[in-house]
Formats: structure tokens, C-alpha cells, sequence
């Protein structure tokens, strides 16, 4: 009896053992088919993206919300800088590790003055498309801050911005008759020419030639078709437009890497008997890694890298508001276009692509504080205008994705940070200049001399880092290592004995005309009305501001505890960002959002929304971090978690988890 029960334990075991290696590989299995994107959008508020979808306009975003799971109270690293924080998101390190402290810092062993890029320097940890790659994954980075090609540091297929060979211009066009062009077409009135020339960088000037036609047979000269061309020979390559489009002319350089720039004929008088306008944007390229015929292909497909935006065109009057829009728009969409394209010609287990005009409107229209210069209801609604404006961008480029979803597909949006208003700018160099530690350049008192200061700061945002010019440490150190804490208390001393005031009446005559507006109208709330009792309030007892919020020892931030970090490292209060300036401590802000702040505040907070076939459906979970994207990944893929991680896997995102 006991043999027969011996026997039929083992087969037992047996079948078990059998049945949980087959659901272990099957569970594998569907691990390794799964496929992650992820979208970032730089600045993207939380409380902004929530207000817009209980206003039903985000509607691609708003179905992801229903179907998949989003974070209550996500939050981002602090300094809350976009080079940092996308820094995190790559990898789930903090910034002791990348090394990646501020979006500008100083590099030890240097000059004082020298600054490094956090968009440019090299990532210290492996970031999450390098290391799937080495765990045998595809990956693709599309416009990805740290996916660098030039630091090859970049995916499988990478595409990032390259260089702007020319600035834009608004030139002007003074047309003549001609009869010198080769293989002209048809025209009712006689030819004319005109040309422009575009100083390059580092490259020849391009001569580009106009040839003028009268395409329509109506008896006057009514010139509405225009021909560009480098040699004045009418062929294939030419650009042919009508007046008042956009068209765009690819240019290629000598080491046959492919630029551009788009254009528009500013036509107003047909007959060309007086100059006309021609506004271009600036001349720019990318840096395409992939294999061999990647770049070509891509560059046939959806032509040049286009410009980013131009707020100086915008600003000088060169376009408008609309046709600034377009140009942001292009490329937002030829970021996604191409990211899309990616996915479905190469099927990349990992693909992160970023867009930044969400962040880029915010700099400079969150115009929401009353003690921020000009500020009104009427500037303030039309400035949102153009902020609600950049959201639904992003809803298009979301829903453009969900379109390409496939069933094993899983899609991340997040972004880095959020934004807050900024109402002034402060000057940590000059609080220097003030305690004796910088000096300036006697014949020109707006210039730094960094040979005989002690300390100098380098801000971003709302953070600066301030650095001790230690002798053995920075080239031409001036400060012996004996003197080091000495100089660092009183930098820190300096700091925390700055005291500002504010213009409090404008904020109090501004809750005031809330709370009387939230009376008046038909849809009274006394919550409402309470808060803006509150804030009245808070703003008549409250004393003078410290603006220098947190003034610390890098050792004592534990985030950014790497030597690209300051000696001290300072964050602002809320409504201030910092500057370069060295004449005046608090001056109007150099723009109206800012970001870099302590990570805790709520309008620093950034988003969390992913989906996927094993997601839950419209749940919400309380809180994550940015740092727990990474290993969220890893995991999501089948991967090994690298043991550099800091972040944690998000619990809860999974179909039936708590």
C-alpha cells in the first residue's frame, strides 16, 4: 500500500511540477511579445491635464484615462529640471548616479566659467533603451533627451536634433523681368526673378534663386506661382508654391547629411512691382542612427528635420500667432509621424519618443499670478489660449498612437515636471557679489571675473548650484581647501538672510474680485469662496518672503549627492526663477513659467497614464515616481532590473492587483 502511495506522490509531483513550468513559460511567452511606448511631454501639468479632460477636450487622452490607469499624485525628483528628470525616467536613477544634476551644471577640474549641457552630457547609468538592448530587445528613441547619437548612447533606431545651420529671416524680395532660366514653363505675363542668400554655419552660403510665373490667361499680370532653385535650371528638384503656402526646401550638406528649412511667400501684391516678404525658419538637421539605408529611408519618407518653433519670428511680427502654431505643429507631428512609422516598419520592443511645446508654451504664457507684470483677466484667458492650445496637440499625438496600438502593445504617457508662474527673478551671483565671494570685472560691472571670486552660480529654473573655486579641484581655484567650510557657511549665510517683499495688493484686490464674482454667480460655492477668503488672508499676515526656499549642502540631498552638483545648492520659492543677472537681486521674471522646484508642490506635479490588454481599466492609484518608470519597464518586458535602479516596480497597474 505504502508503495502504490510513494508512486503516486512522485507522479503527482510530477504533474505539478510539469503544469507550473508550462504556465511559467507561457506567462514568459506573453512577457516577451509585449511591446512598451512611451510618450513624453515636457511640462506637462497634472492639474492642467485633469481640468481639460472634465472639459471634454482631451478626448484621446480622456479614453486612455478610461482604459487604462492613471496616478493621483505622481511626482517628479527634485531639482524638477527636464534634463534631470528625463534622466530619472531613463533609468530610475536619481541624479547621484547619472550624474545628470540640473539642465546646466558645472563640471569639476575645470574652468569656473565652464558650463555643461544636461541635454548634452552622457548619462552615468546605462539608460533603459541601451540596457533592453544589451538584454537582447529592439529599441527606437525619437527626440529623446540623453538618446544621443553623437554620445552613442542611443537606441536601436534613434533620430535626434542636429544642427541649426542658420537662424530664420524674413527676407525681402525685389523682383526684375528675366529671360536667363533653363527649362522655364509657360507664362502669361514675362518672368521674374529674385534671390536670397542664407549665411551658413560652418558651410557655404546658399544662393537661393525665385523664378515668378503668371499661371492664369486673365490679361493681367497676376504672378501666383513661384519656382526656388539653386542653379536656375527648372527640374525634379526644384521647389514649385503658390503665394501664402508653406513649402519647404531640403538642403544638402557636404557630408551629405540632409537639412531645411520651410518658407512662406508673404505675397500681397501679385503684380510684383514692389518687394514682397519671404519668411523662412532657421536651417536645421538631425542625427539619424540606425542600420544601413535607416537614415535614407527616413529622410525620403518624411524629408528634414523640421524647426522646433520661432518665438523671435513671432515676437518681430515675421509671422503670426496661426502660422507660429503651424510651425510648432509640424514638428510635434513629424516627431510622432516618424516615431509611429518606426513602430510599425520595425516593431521595436521599446519605443520613447518627446515632445516639447507643452513646456515651451507654459515658459511663456502662465501668465495665472496677479503680481506677474502685466498681468489681467483678458491677457491672462487669451495667454491660456495658447497653453489649452499645446495640450490639445498632445491629445492629437496621444490618439495618433492609441490608432497604431496593437494588442500586445503597452502605452506610457508621462512628462518631467509640471510649471509654476513666475513673478520675479532672482539673482544668486549678486547675493555673491554682496557677501564678498564674486567679483566683477571693474570696466564692465555686468561681467563676472571668475579668476578672483570665490564662488559662482549657475542657475536653472528655479534651482542654481553654487560652486566654491577650490584650489586642487577647479583649474585657477582660488579658495585654499582649509578655507572651504568657511566659504561654504558663508554662502549659505548669505542665502538664508535674503528677505524680499511682493506687490501684495495686486494679489488681494484679485481675490477679491474672485470671491465677489463667486457670489454673483449662479453656481455659488461656498468652498470657492472660502479659498479665496483664505488666500486673501495668508497674503495680509504673511511677513516677508525668504525666496531662496531650501539652501543646502549637496551632501545633504541625498539626490544630488555627485560632484556636478554645487558646494550649495539652492531651490526656489514658489513664483521665483533664478537668473545670470549680477546688478540687481530681484527683477522681473524672465519668463512667466518655471520649474525646478521642490518636487512636493502641486503644480510641479507631472503626469502618469499607461495602457495596455493586462492593465486595469479607469484606475486610479495614488502616488508614483518617475523613478519607478524604469523598473516598471523592465519588468513589463521581461527584463532584469539593473541593481543601479532606485525606483520600484508601480503596484497596482495590473488587471485584478490592489
Amino acid at each position: 500500500m505504502k508503495k502504490f502511495l510513494y508512486v503516486g506522490l512522485i507522479l503527482l509531483n510530477f504533474c505539478f511540477f510539469t503544469i507550473t513550468k508550462e504556465a511559467e513559460a507561457k506567462e514568459n511567452d506573453e512577457t516577451t511579445e509585449r511591446k512598451v511606448i512611451l510618450i513624453s511631454f515636457d511640462g506637462m501639468k497634472n492639474d492642467y491635464t485633469k481640468k481639460y479632460v472634465q472639459e471634454n477636450k482631451l478626448p484621446h487622452i480622456k479614453q486612455m484615462l478610461e482604459n487604462g490607469v492613471t496616478a493621483k499624485k505622481p511626482i517628479t525628483i527634485t531639482p524638477s529640471l527636464t534634463a534631470p528628470s528625463h534622466a530619472a525616467i531613463a533609468t530610475g536613477a536619481t541624479p547621484k548616479q547619472t550624474g545628470i544634476v540640473s539642465n546646466h551644471f558645472h563640471e569639476p577640474n575645470t574652468a569656473l566659467d565652464n558650463e555643461e549641457s544636461g541635454f548634452q552630457a552622457e548619462i552615468e547609468v546605462p539608460p533603459l533603451w541601451e540596457e533592453a538592448r544589451k538584454q537582447g530587445k529592439t529599441t527606437a528613441t525619437i527626440a529623446f533627451p540623453g538618446a544621443n547619437p553623437k554620445e552613442e548612447k542611443q537606441g536601436d533606431y534613434s533620430i535626434y536634433h542636429g544642427e541649426t545651420w542658420a537662424p530664420s529671416n524674413l527676407e525681402s524680395l525685389t523682383f526684375k523681368k528675366t529671360t536667363e532660366w533653363v527649362q522655364s514653363p509657360k507664362s502669361f505675363s514675362p518672368l521674374k526673378e529674385s534671390e536670397f542668400r542664407i549665411k551658413m554655419k560652418n558651410e557655404k552660403d546658399r544662393v537661393i534663386h525665385i523664378l515668378a510665373i503668371d499661371s492664369t490667361d486673365d490679361q493681367h499680370e497676376n504672378y501666383d506661382t513661384f519656382i526656388l532653385s539653386e542653379d536656375k535650371k527648372v527640374d525634379a528638384e526644384d521647389t514649385i508654391v503658390k503665394g501664402n503656402k508653406w513649402e519647404s526646401i531640403p538642403i544638402h550638406m557636404k557630408d551629405k547629411q540632409s537639412a531645411g528649412f520651410w518658407f512662406k511667400m508673404k505675397v500681397e501684391n501679385n503684380e510684383l512691382n514692389r518687394p514682397i516678404k519671404l519668411y523662412r525658419t532657421a536651417v536645421t538637421s538631425s542625427q539619424i542612427s540606425g542600420p544601413k539605408g535607416f537614415a535614407e529611408e527616413i529622410e525620403k519618407e518624411f524629408g528634414f528635420y523640421p524647426a522646433q518653433d520661432d518665438d523671435e519670428a513671432l515676437e518681430k511680427g515675421w509671422i503670426t500667432r496661426q502660422e507660429y502654431e503651424e510651425i510648432s505643429k509640424r514638428y510635434i507631428m513629424w516627431i510622432t509621424k516618424v516615431s509611429l512609422y518606426i513602430k510599425q516598419q520595425y516593431n521595436p520592443d521599446l519605443l520613447m519618443f518627446y515632445a516639447p511645446h507643452i513646456d515651451h508654451e507654459q515658459h511663456k504664457y502662465l501668465l495665472i499670478d496677479p503680481r506677474q507684470p502685466d498681468y489681467s483677466d483678458e491677457k491672462s484667458k487669451q495667454y491660456m489660449s495658447y497653453i489649452e492650445w499645446s495640450y490639445r496637440i498632445a491629445d492629437e499625438v496621444v490618439g495618433a498612437t492609441m490608432n497604431s496600438l496593437q494588442d500586445n502593445d503597452y502605452l506610457f504617457v508621462v512628462s518631467d515636471h509640471g510649471m509654476e508662474p513666475a513673478h520675479s527673478t532672482l539673482s544668486p551671483n549678486k547675493v555673491l557679489q554682496d557677501a564678498g565671494l564674486l567679483t566683477v570685472d571693474p570696466k564692465d560691472k555686468t561681467k563676472i571675473n571668475y579668476e578672483e571670486s570665490k564662488a559662482y552660480a549657475i542657475p536653472s529654473g528655479s534651482a542654481a548650484n553654487v560652486y566654491i573655486n577650490l584650489k586642487n579641484r577647479e583649474k585657477g581655484g582660488v579658495v585654499p581647501q582649509d578655507e572651504y567650510e568657511n566659504v561654504r557657511d558663508q554662502i549659505i549665510e548669505a542665502f538664508k538672510a535674503v528677505e524680499v517683499s511682493y506687490n501684495k495688493g495686486a494679489i488681494i484686490q484679485h481675490e477679491m474680485k474672485k470671491v465677489k464674482s463667486a457670489i454673483q454667480t449662479d453656481n455659488f460655492s461656498f468652498g470657492t469662496v472660502q479659498q479665496h477668503v483664505k488666500n486673501m488672508w495668508s497674503h495680509l499676515l504673511e511677513p516677508r518672503v525668504h525666496p531662496y526656499e531650501s539652501v543646502l549642502k549637496n551632501e545633504n540631498i541625498t539626490l544630488l549627492e555627485h560632484q556636478n552638483a554645487g558646494d550649495v545648492v539652492l531651490i526656489g520659492a514658489p513664483g521665483y526663477v533664478m537668473g545670470s543677472d549680477v546688478e540687481k537681486n530681484v527683477s522681473p521674471p524672465i519668463e512667466l513659467g518655471t520649474h525646478g522646484g521642490d518636487a512636493n508642490r502641486s503644480m510641479l506635479r507631472p503626469i502618469f497614464i499607461a495602457t495596455g490588454a493586462e492593465f486595469s481599466k479607469g484606475k486610479e492609484i495614488n502616488a508614483t515616481s518617475n523613478l519607478d518608470i524604469a523598473p516598471t519597464i523592465y519588468d513589463l518586458l521581461g527584463l532584469e532590473i539593473p541593481s543601479f535602479v532606485e525606483g520600484k516596480i508601480i503596484e497596482g497597474v495590473f488587471e485584478g492587483s490592489e
